[in-house]
């Protein structure tokens, strides 16, 4: 089988294809707070270069709420105009390694943590002080964050590539949002 693999949670997004858990195409690019343009060109890239796939799986995050919601919904539009089916999977499976532990900034003194082992989240994932978060974890086990520096974690970013591996436990394509989306109330205007 091969699937297009879309995966923008953090600041560096990645598309990839893969047949039978085997890449053949992969490409990251800049994603700043999800803003980032360039998710539809390597998109458009990489779909001309392959020709055909038989699934969309898009990362569900936690992550970036303008990222989450514009790679789902590239990911509903490809799949719709191809007449092939799309999932989700969490992006906290996005990294290579047996066992790791995976943090991200969710903003007001607080993260989220997954603890992942042989490819399965071990609990839902929780919000929680940094300082909750140190004493969750086991020593000699990985972290990862998604961006901010927290807890001693390594920066990495999850990638498609690695996503596409997990995609027998594809669900729904619906992003993970731990908490209400964080809105920036417009300033007011002065003359």
């Amino acid at each position: 089988m091969r699937t297009l693999t879309i995966e923008c949670s953090s600041s560096v997004g990645s598309v990839a294809l893969s047949e039978n858990n085997c890449p053949i195409i992969s490409r990251s690019f800049e994603n700043p707070r999800g803003r980032g343009t360039m998710l539809f060109s390597v998109l458009e890239e990489v779909i001309a270069e392959s020709k055909s796939f038989d699934l969309v799986l898009v990362g569900t995050g936690p992550g970036s709420y303008n990222a989450l919601r514009s790679s789902i919904a590239a990911a509903w539009g490809i799949a719709k105009a191809r007449h092939i089916p799309v999932s989700g999977i969490s992006s906290v499976f996005g990294y290579d390694a047996p066992e790791y532990f995976v943090v991200g900034d969710a903003r007001s003194n607080q993260c989220f943590f997954g603890y992942v082992s042989e490819g399965r989240l071990t609990s839902p994932l929780e919000l929680l002080s940094p300082e909750t978060a140190s004493t969750r974890l086991i020593e000699g086990v990985p972290i990862y964050s998604t961006g901010a520096s927290l807890l001693g974690a390594e920066i990495l970013h999850p990638s498609a590539t690695t996503l596409a591996r997990h995609a027998a436990q594809a669900g729904p394509t619906e992003p993970i949002y731990l908490k209400p989306p964080h809105i920036t109330p417009s300033r007011p205007k002065t003359t």
